[in-house]
């Protein structure tokens, strides 16, 4: 029988988890998010984070993670080198968009090889498109390889792929609730998310200037500008129509730019690194259900499979094309594989709208724990030897 907690004992628990899984990472010779997610699932399958029912703890702490990975990846955006970022722009779109057809392509034959209808087909050619940006963003920190060009391409890169993403996935749903294309909407979505990305890196960057020029700010203020605007520029993305965390991630750029970056990451490092940031990682492995791996058979294997195969393959093609080297071609493709937001949405999405049934939805679940969990261990190994090769 499952033990239940309320709010803070349930904190308090997640607490102590990250700390646990810190150690063993640390005694692994592998990045701290490892040991993370591992104890996280180990809780996930024993706790029920409630006092009368699931629904209890577990809000609270769902929102607390989701203020984790923000932070996260607004931390990012305040390391990253803004110039190589621009430069890398074409790079940055060429990984991505080679990313995005090849594992669509695999996903969607794979489906039609099992039986499966064409629109079940292209529902899972989609749930293969995006990436999950915070497992290469706390790897790249940790490694110090942020600022490099190979980290501002993986990065660049995986903003732009969960952009393509999260428009897929609108344009797929609209078309199946409604039955026509939504040229409109669609548009619409373009426009603005071309307007919000021009707009924040220019007059945004020239604003935050003059800002950060004309007036000092203490610690504590510094920190309450910075939570503001990167839970700002996340409502104006929600509102777009695209993830929050491609705000949080602009948001971190626009700032960089300016006199407040260095202090404000050091602080955002402290809160985020000490309380919010081990939280998601460790509520991410709590949501993964041993269940779906019995209820699901060879597709699932074969999903997995071609996850790897496309992200890896079409990712590092694209970093081969932008002129880098094989081993750094190699790691974007790993730095690509981890799946985790836009297909959890997509599932629940999908099920909503009848279009895909438990079989289905426990085979993207079962590729999306795969994914992330093999990650960081392959992507720290892959980084380590680059770095060391350059350090020699």
């Amino acid at each position: 029988m499952a033990l239940e907690l309320t709010f803070v004992p349930a904190l308090l628990v997640i607490l102590v988890a990250a700390g646990l899984g810190r150690l063993l990472s640390k005694g692994l010779r592998q990045p701290v998010i490892l040991g993370e997610l591992l104890l996280g699932i180990i809780l996930g399958n024993l706790i029920i984070l409630s006092t009368t029912g699931p629904s209890a703890a577990e809000g609270p702490i769902s929102g607390i993670a989701e203020i984790g990975i923000l932070l996260l990846i607004f931390s990012t955006g305040l390391g990253l080198n803004f110039e190589e970022f621009k430069r890398l722009e074409v790079a940055s779109s060429i990984v991505a968009v080679s990313g995005v057809i090849l594992p669509f392509i695999l996903g969607y034959l794979a489906a039609i090889y099992f039986g499966f209808s064409h629109l079940i087909a292209t529902f899972v050619g989609i749930s293969l498109v995006a990436t999950s940006v915070g497992v290469k963003a706390s790897i790249l920190t940790e490694l110090r390889m942020l600022r490099t060009r190979l980290g501002t391409l993986i990065m660049g890169a995986a903003v732009i792929d969960d952009v393509i993403g999260v428009v897929m996935m609108s344009i797929f749903i609209t078309v199946v609730a409604t039955g026509a294309i939504p040229l409109g909407e669609i548009s619409l979505l373009i426009i603005l998310t071309i307007l919000f990305f021009l707009i924040s890196l220019t007059a945004g960057i020239k604003l935050f200037r003059k800002l950060s020029e004309k007036i000092t700010v203490g610690r504590e203020s510094l920190l309450l500008l910075g939570l503001v605007t990167v839970l700002a520029f996340g409502l104006i993305t929600t509102e777009i129509g695209l993830a929050a965390i491609i705000g949080a991630f602009i948001a971190g750029l626009v700032i960089g730019q300016t006199h407040f970056a260095r202090g404000l990451r050091e602080h955002i490092s402290l809160i985020g690194g000490g309380f919010f940031i081990p939280i998601f990682f460790v509520w991410i492995g709590m949501n993964f259900d041993f269940g779906a791996f019995t209820t699901v058979g060879t597709f699932a294997a074969v999903l997995v499979i071609v996850a790897i195969i496309g992200k890896v393959v079409g990712c590092g093609l694209g970093a081969k094309a932008s002129k880098f080297s094989d081993r750094e071609s190699f790691a974007v493709g790993i730095a690509m594989m981890p799946r985790a937001g836009v297909e959890l949405i997509l599932i629940k999405l999908g099920l909503d709208h009848g279009i895909i049934g438990a079989d289905i939805a426990s085979a993207i679940l079962v590729m999306v724990i795969i994914t992330t969990l093999i990650t960081p261990p392959s992507l720290w190994k892959a980084l380590k030897m680059i770095k060391n090769k350059k350090e020699v």
